[in-house]
């Protein structure tokens, strides 16, 4: 069935790529300064160097209509029925982001940029399953240098090259919550150096190691890394260019540390064909190809002595994405190895009280796969969209007693006032199975349907 499934995705996806059906350019667009300045679209002979000020906000609505089990021991084990980032209730408002940035060129001649951002959001970031951190973070903190042909260097704090997902714009999509897969396996959380980890009890009594960390403080990483990048964008002909990307990062997400043994490697490659426009709304279609992998530690305490535990985490994907004629369509198929995370955990038995940890099987015999496809079309073009999204998560395949397979349908609309500025409403049918395990079903049996609305304001 599964097989299935993923023969059918991979088959539309090609399909529709066949039929001339991507998006921006977000190497280029997040790590570059175009080589003109055009406010307004009309483009003028010289080059700025004043920095360009922007940011957005998002606020949202979110009701989970599925239900809340309590074990006997007092402990919640439904936070799929629970909004992130808190896991404390199922309806409310939100500020799910704020942020804001500065970017530009440091020389008239355009060869040095510079790409700064902060968050002041409610969000993983800042306030990861209601561990709470008092500072913002600087998400965004890179300088681009282009002396080299072919070859500009980027360093710092940024977005590492690899899924559409993650690496696209989050204030651009009209979707308000990831697919499973990429909120789950894709959005890496930190578990480096934070307290003691402790080894718990794998889930449903299944096989496979899982640690309990405390590191839920630390924030997720957000789709990025601190280190350096080499990329570009090569133009070929006939309005096809071919991309690419390799970065080496210190495996540490968003979070400030200077070490270097869960060093990462990313690697990207893309090839496109640009039709026109710019920006979110470049009418192209790209195909695309990318990978990963790294060490990550963790502390593990048995009670007596704090023991180190290194494993390899890799993941890598490949899709497509075509947009024109207000008609967007995007497919990716992912696989996961190592470090794959199973969710929150309850540790606290008080009923009334929420104390949620992280749980990950860290072991590299461990995997997971899933993916999505994305249809979208434009009623009113650049005004009024309608659109829907299919995807799945297969967790811990390895592992009979510990699969977990999630389906969610998402439909929705998009009304936009101007630019990135626009409501959205999402509606998720949501489904998950355990296909070896009868009492694991019982508890997944609970997981409901989630309305959201959400404002995005852009500047």
């Amino acid at each position: 069935m599964k097989t299935a499934l993923k023969i059918k995705l991979i088959s539309l996806a090609l399909l529709t790529s066949g039929s001339q059906l991507s998006a921006a350019n977000w190497l280029m667009l997040q790590g570059t300064q175009p080589e003109f300045v055009a406010p307004k679209g009309v483009i003028v002979p010289y080059r700025s160097r004043t920095p360009k000020i922007w940011g957005f906000v998002q606020a949202n609505f979110r009701k989970d209509s599925g239900t809340q089990f309590i074990a006997p021991d007092g402990k919640n084990k439904t936070p799929f029925s629970l909004l992130n980032p808190n896991l404390e209730d199922q309806s409310g408002f939100n500020i799910f982001r704020a942020r804001v940035a500065v970017r530009g060129m440091a020389d008239k001649e355009n060869k040095i940029n510079y790409f700064v951002m902060t968050e002041f959001g409610n969000n993983g970031i800042n306030n990861p399953a209601g561990h709470s951190e008092a500072s913002t973070y600087f998400t965004d903190a890179s300088i681009t240098v282009k002396h080299v042909p072919y070859a500009k260097l980027r360093v710092g704090k940024f977005k590492y090259p690899g899924s559409e997902e993650g690496l696209q714009a989050v204030f651009v999509s009209p979707y308000i919550s990831f697919t499973t897969m990429t909120n789950q396996q894709m959005l890496d959380r930190s578990n480096k150096n934070v307290g003691a980890a402790q080894t718990g009890a794998a889930a449903g009594g299944a096989a496979s190691v899982h640690y309990t960390t405390t590191s839920i403080e630390n924030p997720v990483g957000a789709f990025r890394d601190t280190g350096l990048q080499i990329f570009d964008t090569i133009k070929i002909s006939d309005g096809w260019a071919a991309s690419y990307a390799y970065m080496y990062g210190n495996g540490s997400g968003i979070s400030n540390v200077n070490g270097n043994d869960q060093a990462t490697h990313y690697g990207y490659l893309a090839l496109e064909k640009t039709y026109g426009g710019k920006g979110f709304f470049t009418e192209s279609m790209k195909f695309y190809a990318w990978g990963q992998t790294g060490k990550r530690i963790l502390l593990s305490n048995n009670g007596v002595s704090t023991d180190r535990v290194e494993t390899n985490r890799k993941r890598l994907g490949l899709g497509i994405t075509y947009y024109r004629n207000g008609l967007r369509v995007e497919a990716e198929y992912m696989k996961a190895k190592g470090m794959i995370f199973t969710g929150a955990k309850e540790v606290n038995s008080d009923p009334q009280m929420n104390e949620w940890q992280y749980q990950v099987a860290a072991g590299e015999e461990n995997k997971a796969d899933g993916g999505y496809i994305n249809l979208q079309y434009e009623v009113i073009p650049k005004k009024l969209e309608f659109f829907g999204r299919y995807d799945f998560a297969n967790r811990l395949t390895n592992d009979a007693k510990a699969e977990r397979d999630f389906t969610t349908a998402t439909l929705g609309a998009s009304y936009r006032f101007k630019g990135a500025t626009r409501v959205d409403l999402n509606y998720a049918f949501r489904d998950a199975k355990a296909p070896g395990n009868a009492n694991a079903q019982k508890v997944l049996d609970n997981m409901g349907n989630r309305l959201e609305v959400q404002f995005t304001a852009h500047f």
